[in-house]
């Protein structure tokens, strides 16, 4: 459904989640990680909107068979970004794996013109020489942002958009510009609206002002990475 009547608003974006919507009032971009999530992933594509990547938390035996899917996953109308993937030093895996399966999937990314979704604990460093190194051609989200304003204002400065979730660094969420910002409830259960309505409080402004702010972040950076349009889901007042 698009956006075409005034009486009607938009549901709140939840742009980054591990479960399907738990409200009329709210719109998810479901995560599924590959290759844990396949047989599941196959029975929602019909149902809405999602992102998949190969997590640094669940490396595959077969990368390049994970990765073969992930490329098949792409070609889906419904497939709006790759993710979560990145890089974590405080799990046991590999990090020269970490690094590698997350340069292939921001190729791919880019490749696909698709934004991306990052997971990052305490490699920001190598994070960003990762992104420098690949260029991708798209936009990076970085989901669960929780750092302190020095490192939000650093990877805003470097180009990064930030998606808050119930737990966040209040500074850091005051100081992020509109244009650079997403909500989510990641692994919650509860609607996104309660981040919304929290979110809304600490910048003064009201909640669905913050939505529609966010679903123009959406449009905008599908616009950066391609030719795909976003329509917005709506729900009567």
């Amino acid at each position: 459904m698009t956006l075409c009547l005034d009486s009607l608003m938009p549901s709140f974006l939840n742009i980054h989640a591990h479960r399907s919507s738990v409200s009329p009032c709210e719109t998810v971009v479901r995560n599924f990680i590959l290759p844990l999530a396949t047989q599941a992933l196959r029975l929602e594509l019909p149902c809405g909107w999602f992102s998949a990547g190969i997590h640094p938390w669940h490396l595959p035996e077969a990368p390049e068979e994970s990765l073969r899917q992930l490329d098949v996953l792409t070609h889906s109308p419904r497939c709006l970004a790759i993710g979560e993937v990145g890089l974590d030093k405080c799990r046991d895996a590999s990090f020269a794996l970490q690094r590698e399966i997350f340069m292939r999937q921001l190729e791919l990314a880019s490749d696909r013109r698709l934004p991306v979704i990052i997971h990052c604990v305490k490699a920001w460093s190598e994070l960003w020489a990762v992104v420098k190194e690949i260029r991708p051609a798209t936009a990076c989200v970085i989901h669960g942002f929780r750092g302190k304003p020095q490192l939000a204002e650093s990877l805003l400065a470097q180009g990064f958009y930030l998606s808050f979730g119930r737990c966040y660094n209040a500074d850091s969420l005051r100081l992020c510009p509109p244009g650079r910002l997403f909500l989510e409830t990641d692994e919650a259960p509860h609607s996104v609206e309660t981040v919304y309505c929290a979110a809304a409080s600490l910048r003064g402004c009201t909640p669905e002002e913050l939505n529609t702010q966010c679903w123009e972040n959406l449009r905008q950076i599908m616009r950066m990475s391609g030719n795909r349009t976003v329509p917005v889901p709506l729900k009567e007042t």
